[in-house]
This record gives structure tokens, C-alpha cells and sequence, in this order.
């Protein structure tokens, strides 16, 4: 049965880090959009955009109703990207700021909305524009999961609101999803959802890192707190990651084991052109190289990985994404290359390219470049954690992230062997298409069978 269905997501709602969470959401969309629901984006507007749409009125070039300004302000503002920032709070200094913006934030026009809506003082008007795609001249790849909805749905300051109601324990916002069969919130969110009687919310859990990450700072922890606290008390059914998610997820917070749960796997495309008869790469002429992809947290270990590379001068290791400080260090070894934030293609095409994806983790909720890998039929280099035991499986050389003689073997091993682990991943394309390619995470994610089923069933 075809829905309509509203996305709540603060990683495709506003600019992100495109981190696993905006993987996630960007294949659920794509495969609840295949199965013909109607899909609803609540975006975040902005002051920008709001000027925007007066200057378009100001002109009377368009007719009224054209609102083609509006969409080029919001796909704009969907595709400004902050990958540099830092994830964690230290230092007094750094969080005398933050306060600072955040209050700030707080007194804006946007989140004084919010808050009256919150309060109930401003009334739920909802807000639509009809998303024309054909009406801009081209779509960049990093955006075309865009063309996939039907509207958007503008709340503005939304979910810097959401942030700055929990750090000041103000009421939360309130959007109206009267008109949604089902709202998809996609990480715990701080908000109140209007719904009908029959309508139902389901929230995916990627991981309780907030809760448990020692690294992390108090004002995340707080604010995880106040978001899942929020969403577990609204949600009909919970999605999860991962079995491990789950199983962390009921060891901690046992007194919500009665929601319906289910685990839906983050997804990728395997049918992508056929990799699977394409001689290995070279990388750079006569030297195999390894990739891994990174953000600024402790927890991702990249500093092990390149203090390995030091015994391992015959291949180069090719970092993506923002690894902080680290790439500022001085004395690195010569064989590795900082390839910074990239696009999506870009990734790719490195991924598929490599002798190797190396995942050196210390703790995840999935790990979404491992299954990039096994779709590019690239070898995979993992931690050996559990939760990449159960997405790999056999599929991956492991190693102890906390020694770099470990890493250094396992990278030696894959480059020794690699038409070996090749033919294992070619060997089994087809089984891993069927559990993570992006065709069946809607049927999955909305639960055709009883989520209790799905649940014994998962274990």
C-alpha cells in the first residue's frame, strides 16, 4: 500500500556532515521512492532564504505561484556543507563559544518562532512548496536524492531550535504531520509531532555513542539525552542499524524494550557498472594504495592506521574525510596522502580503485564504507569489533586497532592475497546485494511482517 510519508532529518534537512546517518536516510528515500510513496522533506529556512523569497516578489517577474526562486534558495541551502567543524566540545574556551553562538541562535527570529510554536502561542501553520526539480537547470549527483520528494515542508530554525531546547530545557518544537500516514524521524530528534490517531512514527537508533563515548563532551551527552528522550516517548516503532545497535540499545535503556523494533541495515548500490571483472588497481604507478575514511573523533583511530603505514613503505594510504589536527602533524610518513572531504563519485571511484578499505574503528553502530567496499569489490581491512563481524562477516582481514604491528600485518596480508579476497566478495555479490542493496529497505524499513516477528527473528 502506497503512503504518504514525512522525513524529519536534520542530515538532509539542513547542511550536514554527510556522515552515516545521511547514507542512511539518503537509501531509505531512495528505496521508499521506488516503491511509489509520496515523500515529504521537512527542511530548516533560513534568514537567507527568506530574503530571497521577498526579493522574488519585490521583482513580479515570476507569477505568483511559480516559486522557482524558492526552490534555487533551498537547494542552495541544502548543499552548503560544513565538514571541517569540530564534532567534540574541549576546553573552556571552546565551550565559553559555543554557549555563545547558541545563545545567540536562541534570540533569533527563527527559534523565537519556535518557541511560541512550542508553547503553543503561534499556530502549526504548515508550510509547503512543491518540489520542481525541471524547473532548475541541472541537479549536482551530491543532491539528486533531492529530485525524490514530492515537497518540502518549511519549518523555519527547526532543528537549530531542537538544539537549543535542549541545552536550555525549553519546550520542544512542534511541527504538524496531520496529513502523513507515516513520519520517519531518522536519528533521535527533539520534537513534538501533531499526527493523526492511525498515523505512526518510527525513529531509527544508529547508535548510543553520546551515551557511552568517553571522548565525546557533557553538552553532547546532554543533548542526546533530551533528543532520544523526546523521540522514545512519541515513537510507535524503533528501527536499528544494526544487531548490535539493538542489543546495546536494550542493555542500556531496558525500560523501552516494549517498542516494536526491527533491524534495517544501511544500504548501498550494487548495480553500479560491473566491477567485478576489471584487473586490480594499480593505484599510482608501481605503488597499491589503501583508503579510510574518517571524521574528527577519536573513536575512528585514524592516528593508528597512519602510525602503521610507517611499516608498510611499499603501498600508500589515502585518507577521506576531515582528520582534524592529525593532518597538521608534523614528520608523517611519506606514503600517506590527506584527500580531505571529497563528493560522493569521488569516494566512490577511490573506494574501487584501492587494494584495500581499512576501517580501524574503535566503536561504530554499522560502518557504511565497509559495504561501499564489498559493492566497488574492494578487500576490506576492519577492526575487530563485533559490530563489523556481523556486517562483514568472513568477508574481512581483522585486526587489534590498538596495535599498528597489527594493522601492518593485516594491510601486508590483503596486499599479498588480493585475488583471493576478490573472488570471496565476487562469490558471494548476489547474497550481499539481497541483505544491503537499497531495493529492499523499504519493504524492510516500514515492516510488511509483525515487528515482534522481525525482532525474534533478528535474534
Amino acid at each position: 500500500m502506497k503512503q504518504n510519508i514525512l522525513v524529519v532529518s536534520e542530515s538532509l534537512g539542513q547542511p550536514n556532515h554527510k556522515r552515516g546517518i545521511f547514507h542512511f536516510t539518503r537509501e531509505l528515500v531512495r528505496s521508499l521512492a521506488s516503491e511509489g510513496h509520496e515523500l515529504t522533506l521537512l527542511v530548516e529556512t533560513s534568514k537567507r532564504y527568506r530574503k530571497l523569497c521577498r526579493r522574488e516578489r519585490r521583482t513580479k517577474l515570476f507569477t505568483a505561484q511559480s516559486r522557482n526562486i524558492e526552490l534555487l534558495a533551498l537547494y542552495r541551502f541544502l548543499d552548503e556543507i560544513n565538514v571541517s567543524g569540530p564534532v567534540m566540545l574541549s576546553g573552556a574556551r571552546r565551550k565559553f563559544d559555543w554557549l555563545r553562538q547558541r545563545a545567540g541562535t536562541l534570540l533569533s527570529r527563527d527559534n523565537m518562532l519556535c518557541l511560541l510554536r512550542a508553547i503553543g502561542l503561534w499556530g502549526l501553520n504548515v508550510r509547503l512548496i512543491e518540489n520542481r526539480p525541471a524547473a532548475l537547470e541541472y541537479i549536482p549527483p551530491d543532491l539528486s536524492h533531492l529530485e525524490l520528494f514530492s515537497d518540502f515542508q518549511l519549518e523555519s530554525g527547526f532543528f537549530n531550535y531542537q538544539d537549543s531546547s535542549a541545552f536550555f530545557l525549553l519546550p520542544p518544537p512542534r511541527i504538524d504531520a496531520r496529513d502523513y500516514d507515516v513520519i520517519v524521524v531518522d536519528t533521535p530528534t527533539r520534537v513534538t509531532i501533531k499526527r493523526r490517531p492511525d498515523a505512526k512514527v518510527i525513529c531509527v537508533v544508529h547508535d548510543l555513542l553520546p551515551l557511552t563515548d568517553l571522548k565525546l563532551s557533557d553538552i553532547a551527552t546532554r543533548q542526546f539525552l533530551a533528543r532520544i528522550r523526546t523521540s522514545l516517548r512519541q515513537a510507535d516503532e524503533l528501527a536499528f542499524v544494526s544487531n548490535y545497535s539493538m542489543m546495546r540499545f536494550r542493555e542500556l535503556l531496558p525500560q523501552f524494550a516494549h517498542l516494536p523494533a526491527r533491524v534495517v541495515y544501511p544500504r548501498t548500490r550494487f548495480d553500479a557498472p560491473d566491477v567485478l571483472h576489471l584487473p586490480a588497481p594499480s593505484g599510482r604507478p608501481g605503488r597499491p594504495s589503501f583508503v579510510v575514511i574518517v571524521s574528527n573523533e577519536p573513536r575512528k583511530n585514524v592516528a593508528a592506521v597512519i602510525r602503521a603505514f610507517r611499516g608498510v613503505p611499499q603501498a600508500d594510504l589515502v585518507v577521506i574525510g576531515y582528520a582534524g589536527e592529525i593532518g597538521r602533524t608534523r614528520n608523517l610518513p611519506p606514503n600517506v596522502r590527506f584527500a580531505g572531504y571529497v563528493d560522493e563519485h569521488e569516494k566512490a571511484a577511490l573506494i574501487a580503485e584501492a587494494h584495500g578499505l581499512i576501517m580501524p574503528s574503535l566503536a561504530e553502530g554499522f560502518g557504511v564504507p565497509i559495504i561501499e567496499a564489498l559493492a566497488a569489490n574492494t578487500p576490506v581491512l576492519c577492526s575487530d569489533i563485533a559490530v563489523f563481524r556481523e556486517v562483514a562477516g568472513e568477508l574481512a582481514d581483522y585486526f587489534d586497532p590498538f596495535s599498528t604491528d597489527s594493522i601492518a600485518a593485516s594491510v601486508t596480508r590483503v596486499l599479498t592475497r588480493q585475488e583471493e579476497w576478490r573472488g570471496k566478495i565476487r562469490a558471494r555479490r548476489h547474497e550481499l546485494a539481497t541483505r544491503f542493496g537499497y531495493e529492499t529497505q523499504a519493504r524492510d524499513f516500514l515492516g510488511h511482517e509483525p515487528p515482534r516477528e522481525r525482532l525474534v527473528a533478528a535474534r
